[in-house]
């Protein structure tokens, strides 16, 4: 299914300075992706059938199976929770899947009230690309990963105290669901998406279909000089070599979630002196000592919480606290931590 629009992120990527390439962590999950892209159904983006696809956020999947287990083993499983389990409490205390959305759903109810933020029943999700962990609370549909994400805004909203009117500037938007959620709330924001091409690509696949209205795709902006054809209101879609386009660009605020600990530090630096003195707030969700350095997929030169407050000159940190999914504490890699800082 690759498209004319992806041939062309993949040659002007090609084509961008070294910086801007993907470094040791994604170089060993790129070439899997494209290959991915360019057989796949988008009808199924989210139905968990390209487990590869998760590594950037589409995981709308119910972790019941491991994506690296065979067939087989998978479709025996499956036919065990459908048939014989069914919805039988089987963890401890009694508890089932329903019974852990619920709890997830209401978790994110007590901290909208905390945050003063939308309340969780005010908006859902997107069913675009057969989302396999789709559930209903009070006639909404949510997945698990949605609320997640819904969960990150209330931390952010908390601080920041958004109105609805401001610019966002995200690097590595990766499936679009941070951008989702905040588009549902503030629909007037003006977002401004920067990633990878493959990441792009299907990110604007996704997002054009989960909020519909006011996109500006990558086959707009691919040739801009400026930012002057920035439209407000609407998401904008550009590959990550365009992020030296910010330069003069003053926008509210900054947001990252994992992706800079994917990089090497003096990536991480080249694409901050975009940012810094531009960027009123900045938000980072990021693994609190660094990513793996060891294993099939790593960085060279891990970047722990302390060297991110160094690398953010010019700002103070305004609060930061461990992550959180909407189920659970977010864990991998030893921990995530997400943190504002901002503009001295």
């Amino acid at each position: 299914m690759k498209s004319k629009r992806f041939r062309r992120l993949l040659e002007k990527y090609k084509a961008a300075p070294i910086e801007f390439q993907a470094t040791s962590y994604w170089e060993t999950y790129e070439e899997r992706i494209i290959e991915t892209i360019d057989t796949m159904d988008i009808n199924q983006l989210r139905s968990g059938i390209y487990p590869i696809l998760s590594t950037f956020g589409f995981n709308d999947v119910v972790h019941l199976y491991h994506p690296n287990m065979s067939f087989w083993k998978t479709l025996i499983l499956k036919f065990i929770h459908k048939y014989i389990i069914k919805d039988r409490p089987i963890l401890p205390y009694g508890i089932n899947i329903n019974n852990i959305q619920e709890m997830a759903f209401h978790h994110c109810e007590l901290v909208a009230k905390l945050s003063h933020s939308t309340m969780p029943n005010e908006i859902e999700v997107s069913t675009y690309g057969n989302p396999q962990d789709l559930f209903r609370i009070k006639d909404h549909s949510y997945t698990m990963a949605f609320l997640s994400y819904y969960i990150r805004y209330c931390f952010a909203n908390k601080y920041m105290i958004l109105t609805g009117n401001e610019t966002i500037v995200e690097l590595g938007s990766g499936s679009g669901y941070q951008i989702e959620v905040l588009k549902k709330i503030h629909p007037n924001l003006t977002i401004l998406c920067f990633d990878l091409p493959a990441q792009l690509f299907l990110c604007q696949e996704y997002l054009s279909n989960a909020i519909e209205h006011n996109i500006v795709g990558s086959d707009e902006t691919e040739n801009w000089n400026d930012l002057s054809g920035i439209k407000k209101g609407s998401v904008h879609f550009m590959g990550n070599w365009q992020i030296p386009l910010l330069k003069k660009f003053k926008f509210d605020i900054f947001w990252n979630a994992a992706s800079f600990g994917e990089m090497e530090p003096n990536i991480v630096e080249n694409y901050l002196s975009y940012i810094k003195g531009n960027a009123k707030w900045i938000y980072l969700l990021q693994a609190r000592n660094g990513k793996e350095t060891g294993g099939k997929n790593r960085v060279e030169n891990p970047i722990d919480f302390e060297l991110y407050d160094k690398l953010l000159s010019g700002y103070s940190l305004h609060k930061d606290q461990d992550a959180w999914l909407a189920n659970s504490k977010l864990s991998q890699s030893g921990g995530y931590f997400e943190g504002i800082w901002k503009e001295e």
